[in-house]
């Protein structure tokens, strides 16, 4: 199997992103997360979305792929736990993707960056549990 490029790990992670950024979004919408601990998720994750996007426009790619929101997304939005569950489930990948990203770049300015961006995801894993563990998800 060839090595990836930093670009297609920077396009992967921006995938993922965009997934949690849509699943925030809908929870929103739907009132299946609390519009406190969603709004914080959710304009955390544009954020990494923005970095991921100047990353990428930085190496010499303008367009990075479109993605679109998973296919259980729309099960889960029917109730507060299964989204938290579901939210959780992404954050995890995210968390595993960041730290395979980080090891497997070859640009090591992006390491600190992906790091950061891994530990956010990390404390948004965290804020999910305790919230699911509270039941303080919708308040």
């Amino acid at each position: 199997m060839a090595e990836r490029s930093d670009l297609e790990l920077l396009e992967d992670l921006l995938a993922l992103e965009h997934r949690l950024l849509s699943a925030y979004e809908a929870a929103l919408r739907r009132a299946v997360i609390g519009p406190e601990l969603g709004g914080a998720l959710r304009d955390q994750e544009r954020e990494h979305v923005r970095a991921l996007e100047q990353a990428l426009a930085g190496a010499g790619r303008r367009n990075p792929r479109a993605s679109v929101p998973p296919p259980e997304l729309g099960a889960v939005l029917r109730d507060r736990d299964a989204f938290a569950r579901f939210a959780l489930d992404l954050e995890d990948e995210a968390v595993a993707a960041y730290a395979q990203t980080a090891a497997a770049i070859r640009n090591p300015r992006l390491r600190q960056p992906l790091g950061s961006i891994m530990a956010c995801e990390a404390a948004h894993g965290v804020a999910l549990r305790n919230a699911l563990g509270t039941g303080s998800l919708v308040d």
